[in-house]
Parts: C-alpha cells; structure tokens; sequence
C-alpha cells in the first residue's frame, strides 16, 4: 500500500505562470526535495516557463538541509523556468544562501516573504496586458 506524502502540493495555472502552494506538519530536506520533484515533473509536463512557489511549512530548515534541497533543485532540471520561491517564516539568511547559490550554478530562482513581491519580481520583463 503506497504512504501519501506528508504535504499537500496544489497547483493553480494563473496568467503567465504556474502557482504552486505546499502545506504540511514538518520543513525536513526530504520533503522539500520530494515536492520539488512533483514540482518539476508538473512543469516539465506543462511546458512551464514561469513558476511561483508558496512554501508552508511547519517548522525551520537546517544548513544541511538547505544544501540537500539546492542540490536537489539542479539536479530536477529547473534551468529553463523562473522561479519565484515565498517563504514567510524561513531563516532569512538561509534563503538568501539559497538563492545566491542557485544563481551561481545558472538557475532564474529568488525567495521572496510575500506573494506579492514575488509575482512583480516573475512578471516583471513581461508587456502590460491590454485592457
């Protein structure tokens, strides 16, 4: 008998991009590396270029597990999607080591503390839509 995983990952196509919301009891490296790996099979399957992941989950990362999940994102094949990352509750300083790292091995990727931010940061290059 197959164990659900312990989050819930929800998607919502919005204009221009893919919204992605992950809830659950526990932040561990497994799990985030896990949904990530749901994450990218979803885009890769959806021809995603722009992506906005909303991270909700209980609890703080260590270092290690920072490093675990970054090395897990290079490895999913992420390289042609941007992708805005908001967590509210995150160390600061982990996120920022995350994201630099990120950007050092050629991934489009920030963290952001709010939605909103995140969404002007994704959308930021695209044209005004028409009224």
């Amino acid at each position: 008998m197959s164990q659900s995983p312990p989050y819930t990952l929800v998607f919502e196509p919005r204009v221009h991009y893919l919204y992605a919301r992950v809830t659950g009891p526990e932040d561990t490296a497994e799990v985030s590396i896990a949904y990530w790996a749901e994450i990218a099979s979803e885009c890769h399957a959806r021809g995603t270029e722009r992506l906005l992941v909303e991270e909700r989950l209980e609890g703080n990362s260590t270092v290690a597990d920072m490093e675990q999940v970054v090395d897990g994102l290079l490895a999913l094949g992420f390289h042609d999607i941007r992708v805005a990352f908001v967590d509210a509750t995150e160390d600061a300083a982990l996120l920022i080591g995350s994201e630099i790292r990120v950007q050092q091995h050629g991934l489009s990727g920030r963290v952001f503390r709010r939605i909103a931010e995140a969404e002007g940061w994704l959308l930021a290059d695209l044209p005004p839509l028409a009224d």
